[in-house]
């Protein structure tokens, strides 16, 4: 059996512009302090709030602080994409979830955001047209992220397919990282980053979704059939 599993930011949305201004916006403002290239690439993308908000604010915090700053940088990040006409998803996507479910091919995603953004993603982009919001493995602070490889077995798991019969659409170091340390069959890395060293952990390299059933097909020779 073939299974899909999606890292969303990234990958699925193109979100880096996003993702920066409303780190960074925030941060200055909570801390007054600025965020450096380097740390974006090692420590905010792919990573989850429960890894970064603690590392720059310099002590632990309790799960309450987490998803209280969570939602305060969270809201600037979702009024930015809703101002935006970039905010849609990844070139070629719509075609490939639409080979996906008409083929019934086990899919999820596996992300670091939290509840919220789900829910908006799912809300303005459509996303239940093509996956289970109840099978989408999230930040809850409950499950390690990335790159412990937690998200991506739970999402194994969810589809009912084994994590070593998964392809992984990824963006980040760390989650690439996190898929290879969960034992997927391939890991194909998006390259929607300005600055990346996560190349060379991949399978395969794409720029959007237009290939994407071909490159699937070179690890699974059952596609398109689910079983």
């Amino acid at each position: 059996m073939t299974g899909v599993i999606f890292d969303f930011n990234g990958t699925m949305f193109f979100d880096e512009e996003f993702q920066e201004i409303s780190w960074r916006q925030f941060i200055k403002d909570t801390i007054g302090r600025r965020i450096t290239d380097e740390e974006f690439q090692e420590h905010v993308h792919g990573r989850n709030a429960d890894y970064t908000f603690p590392l720059f604010l310099g002590r632990p915090l309790t799960r309450q602080e987490i998803m209280e700053l969570e939602e305060g940088k969270e809201r600037i990040y979702r009024e930015l994409c809703l101002q935006s006409e970039k905010f849609r998803l990844a070139p070629g996507l719509e075609r490939f979830l639409d080979y996906l479910a008409d083929n019934d091919i086990p899919r999820t995603i596996a992300t670091a955001s939290g509840w919220n953004n789900v829910r908006f993603f799912f809300q303005h982009l459509g996303l239940g047209k093509w996956f289970d919001l109840g099978k989408v493995v999230y930040n809850d602070g409950t499950i390690p992220g990335k790159p412990a490889p937690d998200l991506f077995l739970v999402s194994a798991e969810r589809i009912k397919v084994p994590a070593k019969e998964c392809i992984v659409f990824e963006d980040s170091l760390s989650g690439i990282e996190a898929a290879r340390n969960a034992g997927v069959r391939a890991v194909v890395r998006v390259d929607s980053m300005r600055q990346t060293n996560a190349g060379t952990l991949a399978d395969e390299v794409i720029s959007d979704f237009w290939n994407a059933q071909e490159i699937m097909n070179k690890f699974f020779s059952t596609c398109p059939a689910g079983t």
